[in-house]
């Protein structure tokens, strides 16, 4: 390893919800100073291809990568697939699968807004104009752009959010599955932001004992705009529950000024790095 390296394994282009064209991502990237990124869309690796072409041109290393969406005891959580084979034929038939589960989503959503007297079919078309999977986060920025709302974290307040009008919960598949498709697909499973999910300290420490049962191996100990005590709580985690540590800056665009490619992630010391185990 080393410490030297500029190492970012958890970003999103606009084949999820991210803003950035896959190759722009890696433009941005390079000019920050990355090394080496890991491109994680959501449920899709149809940025792989353009963003590894980029990546060469740019003296950035690309790890391939993915964020799955899985179900927990009735608790979505997402698992990172990193260093994974984008063309593994069951990962490709599972990501269909989840991108079927996203667009069935959306359609319910914009039923339901139809219903609280918005425009759920403009809103439909609009999101569906985005050239990735759809997300709850496009319709929020649909939203926006219609002046039904000021901002995306608004529209999740009053309509997207959890126990909202308009939300639809999802049966992701279960943990176990996601991360079993993870490493038949050669990749590394690794619990993203386990800081943010919505658990008791005794929840996520049984989060994370069913995660390395079920074969996870790392955990994002560092994560976008994680806190100092976030970073202590999520290494403890992963001494404790034998995981390698992974940092990522969970990128989605540059108006979360706060949040930059390129950012300082570094991983406590005291925490064995996942990329160690791939040479670098």
């Amino acid at each position: 390893m080393s410490a030297a390296l500029n190492i970012d394994l958890h970003t999103h282009s606009n084949r999820s919800d991210g803003s950035l064209a896959p190759a722009a991502l890696i433009e941005q990237a390079a000019a920050a100073g990355v090394e080496v990124l890991a491109l994680t869309d959501h449920d899709t690796v149809a940025g792989l291809e353009e963003a590894q072409g980029c990546a060469q041109t740019r003296g950035v290393k690309l790890v391939p990568g993915v964020e799955i969406s899985a179900s927990w005891r009735a608790q979505a959580v997402h698992v990172l697939g990193l260093w994974i084979d984008p063309a593994a034929p069951a990962l490709l038939r599972m990501l269909e699968a989840q991108g079927e589960l996203r667009r069935a989503r959306v359609r319910r959503i914009c039923a339901r807004l139809t219903q609280l007297k918005l425009p759920g079919a403009d809103l439909l078309a609009a999101v569906e104009r985005h050239p990735g999977l759809p997300t709850r986060a496009h319709l929020a920025h649909a939203l926006v752009a219609g002046g039904h709302v000021s901002t995306a974290e608004a529209a999740f307040r009053k309509y997207l959010g959890k126990g909202k009008a308009a939300h639809v919960a999802t049966e992701w598949p279960a943990l176990e599955a996601v991360v079993g498709w993870i490493r038949a697909a050669g990749g590394v499973a690794s619990l993203a932001h386990p800081a943010r999910y919505a658990l008791s300290s005794g929840a996520r420490r049984r989060l994370l004992g069913d995660f390395t049962v079920a074969g996870g191996t790392s955990l994002e100990v560092v994560s976008g705009g994680n806190a100092a005590q976030h970073v202590d709580t999520c290494a403890a985690l992963a001494l404790a529950f034998g995981l390698l540590g992974s940092v990522g800056s969970d990128f989605h665009d540059n108006r979360a000024a706060w949040n930059p490619l390129g950012r300082s992630l570094k991983l406590p010391d005291r925490v064995t790095p996942v990329w160690r185990s791939f040479g670098l």
